[in-house]
């Protein structure tokens, strides 16, 4: 587990905003593409625990806040809100379940994206365009979920995180 405050770490925040501005719009597959932000949140909870989840959650918030031209701390508020609650139901989870890292991730980024809509738009849009955008985020949640495998493997190199388990041979 890395410190949050070294160059390695920065890097990466930088090089996933990137990734998230100007690269995956091209792979966008019904003007839907995945969040590589969301995706590293989702990482610090399973990875790293609750100590460090917020504070991915803050920076990454900040950095779509910075980079997205909206209301500063917006984005940043709602991924700290929903990365507590992603952390509360990390630390409940039965870790056995493979498939159950994909269904967490798909709530969180549903949920981020929901809430995003509903405070940047609420009472603006009639309800007939919200079921179409509540529709995009779902697909969107379920386009980052399926990267999550690959995105795994990829930050456990970047970091040097080997996922073999290591005993005690003393007690």
């Amino acid at each position: 587990m890395p410190r949050l405050v070294s160059a390695k770490v920065i890097l990466y925040f930088l090089l996933l905003a990137v990734l998230d501005g100007s690269v995956m719009p091209v792979f966008q597959i019904y003007s839907v593409y995945p969040s590589f932000l969301d995706l590293f949140i989702c990482y610090a909870a399973f990875e790293w625990g609750s100590s460090k989840t917020v504070y991915v959650a803050f920076w990454a918030g900040l950095l779509r806040d910075l980079l997205g031209g909206g209301l500063i701390g917006l984005e940043a508020t709602l991924l700290v809100t929903l990365a507590l609650a992603l952390d509360f139901l990390v630390r409940k989870m039965e870790r056995q379940l493979p498939w159950i890292y994909f269904i967490i991730t798909f709530l969180f980024v549903f949920c981020a994206g929901a809430l995003r809509l509903l405070v940047s738009y609420a009472g603006e849009l009639p309800p007939s365009l919200v079921w179409g955008y509540l529709g995009m985020i779902a697909m969107t949640a379920l386009y980052t979920s399926a990267l999550l495998p690959l995105f795994n493997f990829l930050t456990n190199l970047w970091f040097g995180h080997s996922s073999a388990k290591q005993y005690e041979l003393f007690h």
